[in-house]
């Protein structure tokens, strides 16, 4: 009967902590809210989110997660402050990559930067035959475009611009 009695008094003792420990988890949860909706701020702001915020929110995310382990029974290890604060892990999201915000740039640069890289970044197409002149047929009948210009030549999309004045 001892051991029941134990038994009994360690699960009483347990469910007082299951109880302190859910009243922590209400209020660890509204502090999550609140780092959420400042990330996004920052977010929104800076063009970045915070590192430390990030850090913060999860190792709170862990201790939350600690929290319902032990709740379920699926851990007999109570959370902080009995143990320690749960490191932070390894960023994969948008944290994960360093994240600068663009440049400033002034509104008359701004449009001519728009049009100048379009042209330069534009992936170059094979050339199509436009009319039969230049189509050739081949021994298997179908149709096939005219060889491709000389080495050396600069003719087509892929030819550098002429300098403006």
């Amino acid at each position: 009967m001892s051991d029941d009695k134990q038994s009994r008094e360690g699960l009483i003792l347990r469910v007082l902590w299951m109880v302190l420990f859910a009243i922590v988890w209400q209020l660890a949860e509204l502090v999550l809210v609140a780092v959420v909706l400042l990330q996004l701020v920052l977010r929104l702001i800076n063009g970045a989110p915070s590192r430390a915020l990030m850090d913060f929110g999860d190792g709170l995310s862990q201790y939350l997660a600690q929290i319902g382990r032990f709740g379920c029974f699926h851990s007999d290890e109570k959370p902080w402050p009995f143990a320690d604060w749960p490191a932070p892990r390894e960023a994969q999201g948008e944290g994960a990559r360093p994240l600068t915000p663009a440049p400033a740039v002034a509104p008359a640069a701004a449009a001519s930067a728009a049009v100048a890289p379009v042209a330069a970044s534009a992936p170059a197409e094979a050339p199509v035959a436009e009319s039969a002149a230049e189509a050739t047929e081949t021994p298997s009948g179908t149709d096939q475009a005219a060889p491709a210009p000389e080495a050396g030549k600069a003719d087509g999309p892929d030819a550098p611009a002429e300098p403006r004045a």
